[in-house]
């Protein structure tokens, strides 16, 4: 059984992470004047802050660079104390 190709403005899905619930992409389209990209992507369907590159490396560099960041993130986000009912924010 073959997996069925995700494609987005007609780039293909070549790669994916997913750390926590965000999810980073990197398509390929051989004949467009950037081929790669590296987006962030919910539910599967909805790409946004694409960053276009012309080696796959590019991409892949930048991916690594996102998926770096949401994790330190996740992990600074989980360190956290939750707040009190009673505290409220200034």
């Amino acid at each position: 059984m073959s997996e069925e190709k995700c494609i987005n403005q007609g780039y293909e899905i070549i790669e994916s992470r997913t750390i926590g619930s965000t999810e980073f992409v990197i398509g390929h389209h051989p004949t467009a004047p950037n081929p790669y990209v590296c987006w962030h992507c919910k539910n599967g369907t909805d790409y946004f802050w694409g960053y276009y590159a012309n080696e796959l490396s590019a991409a892949r560099d930048k991916m690594r660079q996102r998926c770096e960041d949401a994790a330190r993130l996740l992990h600074d986000n989980r360190q956290k104390p939750p707040k009190n009912r009673n505290e409220h924010e200034r």
